[in-house]
């Protein structure tokens, strides 16, 4: 009998609006455990950028909260300092999205297309993976890292045109960055075989919670699938 697979889940906070979304970071962990694989979290040990009033959508920058401890909160306290992550003791990365994924892990949703920065750590993450052949999973906009780790990727963020897509200019912005984007809407998903990067929307588009469950159902499908 073979051993389990194992993935590293890659976490950025919690909540939606400064951290990793909670319903896609969830929904990532049921469907490997549906699979029966095992998995690690980590983070970046470092100050979140700001914390959202979730109930006003108010920014304030004190107190400092701390991006691991706050993912530590999804995964019941079981969360490693992204610097310690290994590439050859998984089969796959996988990475829920959420404003924090732009905040905490680059800087795309701080300083803009054109100046964001990708956190060092989070940054060789990806790039042993892609390096190492292992699969890649990313959903929501979590993908907007692939253009500062690697050109011409090929995956989604959803669409650049439609009223149930809110966010339709960071699609744009990756295609300026030169990505291979595709357009889907969140009951598929997209498939980069040649470098095992698996994505779909999620919640980029306007949708219900179990909506995107089951989208991240079929992402997880497919990694289980390619490892």
């Amino acid at each position: 009998m073979s051993s389990p697979k194992h993935v590293a889940l890659l976490l950025a906070g919690c909540g939606v609006y400064d951290g990793s979304e909670c319903t896609e970071a969830v929904s990532l962990m049921l469907h490997l455990e549906r699979h029966g694989c095992t998995f690690d979290a980590f983070a970046p040990d470092k100050d979140q950028v700001h914390t959202v009033d979730h109930t006003a959508g108010s920014a304030a920058e004190e107190p400092k909260r701390n991006v691991m401890v706050e993912s530590a909160r999804i995964v019941r306290g079981n969360i490693q300092d992204v610097k310690k992550f290994d590439i050859k003791k998984y089969d796959a990365v996988v990475a829920p999205g959420g404003f924090g994924a732009m905040k905490n892990w680059c800087t795309y949703a701080i300083d803009g297309v054109e100046k964001y920065e990708i956190d060092a750590d989070v940054k060789k993450m990806l790039s042993d993976c892609l390096d190492a052949k292992k699969v890649l999973g990313l959903t929501c906009i979590a993908p907007m890292l692939l253009p500062k780790v690697r050109s011409g990727l090929k995956f989604t963020l959803g669409k650049t045109t439609g009223d149930n897509f809110p966010y339709v200019g960071t699609a744009t912005d990756a295609i300026s960055l030169g990505a291979n984007h595709v357009e889907c809407d969140n009951k598929d998903i997209v498939v980069d075989e040649e470098n095992k990067i698996v994505t779909c929307p999620a919640f980029m588009q306007d949708d219900t919670y179990y909506a995107v469950f089951m989208n991240i159902g079929q992402l997880v499908d497919k990694v289980v699938a390619m490892m």
